[in-house]
């Protein structure tokens, strides 16, 4: 079976599970509350209490959903831009080198085309896991740096495109850590179990209400909703794997150009950091 077909398969089986985990934390809070909570005489004001409770939880809930949703897309959104800067960064490493010439111009080309290729083909898969970035990737960098840093320019026009160069590779480590930095970044239980005990307590108001069919759909409904939110948090919170992977499309693009037509054979991956 395709990969991507794959992916789509199990981000829906994980998309149907976590709603209907919300579903069932609803009914069943709202069960135990039924089977343990009074309502209450009219004169004890139950029904107000129960609801001016359940407006403040919601009001925590929902607010904690927000802000948590809008960082993860924030962090989804940056990413895609930092991949876009990176991919610009070895482009113009690669054409700078190619405008410097002499012995300098196959060294760094050949070392970029490598980088990418070591990114894409098993970077990605490394960041996906949470394994961090490929010791290859860092090593074909650190050749190309190091190539360009002994370069000895013969005139002005070399004296500025080494510096240059020197600036963008820079930029690459630096874009390189940011994507490091989002793989490994993790809420876990920081989120998972105040959003989770938070949809419970939000289910124990609706005790007051008989449980009828047409009540016992309308629950159904906030928990499918619920667990559809805490489905897209979790599809964004790690953005180089399915459901929400974010593919490296801007290196792909690079290495299908004149790059990849300067390509090394693939080396194997080796992992580690510099």
């Amino acid at each position: 079976m395709d990969a991507s077909v794959t992916d789509s398969v199990n981000s829906t089986v994980i998309g149907l599970m976590s709603t209907a985990l919300a579903v069932a934390i609803v009914l069943i809070a709202y069960s135990l509350a039924r089977r343990f909570l009074q309502p209450g005489h009219e004169t004890d004001r139950t029904f107000e209490l129960a609801g001016n409770v359940g407006v403040r939880i919601a009001a925590l809930h929902g607010l904690i959903l927000a802000l948590v949703y809008a960082q993860e897309l924030d962090d989804y959104k940056a990413l895609r831009t930092v991949l876009v800067q990176e991919a610009v960064a070895v482009s113009d490493v690669w054409n700078d080198a190619k405008r410097y010439g002499g012995r300098l111009e196959p060294a760094v080309q050949h070392g970029m085309a490598a980088y990418l290729q070591e990114v894409v083909a098993n970077e990605w898969p490394r960041l996906a896991e949470r394994k961090g970035l490929s010791g290859r990737a860092w090593t074909t960098w650190d050749d190309v740096y190091v190539q360009i840093l002994d370069a000895n320019p013969e005139s002005p026009r070399q004296e500025y495109l080494r510096g240059r160069m020197l600036d963008r590779v820079t930029e690459i480590a630096s874009f390189r850590q940011q994507r490091e930095a989002v793989a490994q970044r993790t809420f876990a239980i920081l989120f998972w179990i105040p959003a989770l005990v938070g949809l419970a307590l939000l289910a124990v108001p609706f005790y007051l209400s008989r449980p009828s069919k047409t009540h016992l759909i309308l629950m159904s409904l906030f928990g499918a909703y619920s667990g559809m939110v805490l489905f897209f948090i979790y599809a964004f919170s790690n953005p180089f794997q399915a459901p929400s992977r974010l593919e490296p499309i801007p290196f792909q693009h690079l290495l299908d150009g004149a790059i990849g037509r300067t390509l090394p054979t693939a080396p194997e991956e080796t992992s580690g950091s510099p």
